[in-house]
This record gives structure tokens, sequence and C-alpha cells, in this order.
């Protein structure tokens, strides 16, 4: 369960620093050929949200490599979960399915780390 935890945690981890990281150093205009949902959000709130999926991301993993802090893990994961909870009613409101799927996929796989590095296994 552990290593299966620890991919999870990888997956999801890469895949918010990826978002986090273009959210942080792209132009809103070049934003605009990824994320349609661009124009509901100043460009303040849109490095501000990838400011916290870095962070959430590399809360994912760093206390377990170094095996300080481990409670921040599960707490990175609810802050994401948060963050992916809103992103699936703003695709919802905008009627973007694929999108929502994919937001709905992400919480499952956050929802499964919160619930392993809480309550089944610890690291």
């Amino acid at each position: 369960m552990n290593i299966a935890l620890w991919i999870i945690q990888i997956i999801i981890a890469v895949f918010f620093l990826t978002t986090g990281s273009l959210k942080l150093v792209l132009p809103k205009e070049n934003l605009r050929k990824v994320f349609e949902w661009i124009e509901d959000f100043t460009e303040q709130r849109l490095r501000l949200i990838g400011a916290f999926e870095v962070l959430g991301g590399l809360g994912l993993f760093l206390p377990g490599v170094y095996s300080t802090f481990e409670i921040l893990i599960p707490l990175a994961a609810i802050g994401l979960t948060i963050i992916m909870v809103l992103a699936t009613f703003l695709h919802s409101k905008r009627k973007e399915t694929k999108e929502v799927i994919l937001n709905i996929v992400i919480l499952v796989f956050l929802v499964l780390i919160v619930a392993g590095r809480l309550f089944l296994v610890r690291l």
C-alpha cells in the first residue's frame, strides 16, 4: 500500500508542479491557448493559484523524501483537494465536461492520499 501511495503522490505532484509552474511563469496571453477558463481570472489570481499548486505539489513528496514533517503530505493533499473542488465548480459552470471529469479523477487520487497517509499507512 505504501508503494501505491507513493506512485499516486508522485504522479499527482508532477501534475500540480507542471500546471502550477505554467501559471507562474507564462504570460496570461500564452495561457489562454492552453486553459480556456483563464478569462475568468486576473493575472495576479492566476499567479496565486499557480503558487498554491506548486507548494501543494512539493508538499506531496518532499516531507516523505526527507523523513521530516510527514503530516504535511496529507495537509498538502487537503489543500489541493480544496483547489480541485473549486476548479470542478468552475468547469461545471462553464460546461467543460472533460475538465470536470479530470478534476474528479484527481480529487479521487487526492482523497486516497489523505486517507492513506492519515489512516492506513504512516511513513
